[in-house]
């Protein structure tokens, strides 16, 4: 096998598949990316550790066709290090040797075969739902941050992704609070099989002037998936490397998610079990309203936050008329206060919050206002974007003392 990559081309492929290389290497080969020929213009890499599988595909120059597995790491060190040009590969097919050179630098490599690689990614499902990757990169980003990280293994470690019939429900929650994203897809026939497997399907009637949220149903017009939260992260990844405008697809097969773009391939072992009921706990009704201009509180919450207790990370809020005042206090350390303006309905009101869960939240709203309903010091509260009604946040508050 023989082939050459453009340093810097070279360098992002493997960052994208080393992501999924095992922290813990049972099998020698499970630090390996598997390189092999697309054909003369591609090479693809995959890596995995048997849970979570990435592919991504690069441009080349492809002389002789072959494959080949390397350290992925060891690889991903030295090629960082290259002048940025031209990287080539050539194998000894015979002993697994591989010599990488660029310029003047010339390393030497121990691979081994291609066909110890685990076989991770020969079934593909067949159906499949086509949706916009801005649309699911932003219903991750908003969800997965709430997933339990004492215990990845768990249904409370994962975010529960729900599509049925063009409701499209994104949640994730550890027990006291929880996050919830809602679109409505606009659904369009399943002529997709007469297009490229990647090509956009618009929905029918759609303004071309008004790009709308599509979902393509190849089959099933269903689907209900716990994806690991660490899995997520690493789709996270994969959705910023495409461009505006793409779509990915996602099906479902033999206890497997997975996500495919024009460039990228992922798959993850799904958590079994049965998600909670999460619509139960949201109140239907409140008796207390708040709203902010969300950065404001965001630098206020973020001030008082140095003077709370590094152990509970407690803030308290105090509500009235137009101001809400928020305050930390640490023993033997100090005190800190602040007041934001505010619009707010209802009688005067004192709520303790996880100061942490509070600013995760408003980190990753995308709204100039929010707002908080409340009906009690010791009910959940609410926080939704103003002028996004399909995302809600829901915060259990604290005894304070």
């Amino acid at each position: 096998m023989h082939f050459a990559v453009q340093k810097d081309v070279l360098v992002k492929a493997l960052k994208d598949v080393t992501s999924a290389l095992a922290t813990r290497v049972v099998q020698p080969i499970l630090s390996n990316v598997l390189i092999q020929s697309d054909n003369e213009s591609s090479i693809k890499f995959h890596g995995t550790d048997l849970d979570l599988t990435i592919e991504t595909k690069a441009s080349a120059v492809v002389y002789t066709p072959g494959a080949i597995t390397l350290p992925g790491k060891k690889l991903l060190e030295i090629v960082s290090k290259l002048p940025n040009d031209l990287v080539s590969f050539q194998i000894n097919k015979e002993t697994y040797e591989t010599t990488v050179t660029c310029k003047r630098s010339k390393f030497s490599i121990s691979g081994l075969p291609a066909d110890d690689f685990p076989k991770t990614i020969e079934q593909r499902p067949k159906e499949a739902v086509l949706m916009p990757c801005d649309v699911l990169k932003k219903s991750i980003l908003q969800t997965a941050f709430a997933a339990a990280s004492f215990d990845a293994s768990s249904i409370l470690g994962g975010v529960y992704m729900v599509i049925d019939d063009g409701n499209f429900e994104c949640t994730a929650t550890d027990g006291s609070r929880l996050a919830h994203r809602f679109e409505k897809l606009n659904l369009a026939a399943p002529v997709a099989a007469a297009k490229g497997e990647g090509d956009s399907v618009e929905a029918e009637g759609e303004a071309s002037e008004a790009k709308v949220a599509t979902a393509t149903l190849e089959k099933p017009a269903s689907l209900k998936a716990i994806i690991p939260a660490k899995a997520c992260s690493e789709i996270i990844k994969v959705l910023d490397s495409q461009d505006s405008g793409n779509e990915v697809r996602l099906g479902v097969i033999n206890g497997q998610i997975t996500f495919e773009t024009k460039t990228h391939y992922l798959s993850t072992r799904l958590i079994s079990g049965e998600y909670p009921r999460y619509q139960e706990l949201f109140p239907k009704d409140f008796s207390h309203l708040a709203s902010f201009k969300r950065d404001e509180l965001m630098q206020a919450i973020e001030r008082v936050a140095v003077m709370s207790d590094e152990r509970t990370h407690l803030v308290k809020l105090h509500f009235e008329a137009e101001n809400v005042q928020i305050s930390a206090n640490t023993p033997d350390v100090g005190r800190a206060q602040e007041e934001v303006s505010i619009g707010f309905e209802g009688e005067t009101i004192d709520i303790a919050v996880n100061v942490r869960y509070l600013t995760d939240v408003l980190q990753r709203l995308v709204v100039e206002e929010i707002k908080l309903e409340m009906t009690g010091s010791l009910k959940p509260l609410i926080i939704k974007g103003i002028g996004d009604e399909g995302y809600k946040y829901l915060l259990m508050p604290v005894q304070a003392k």
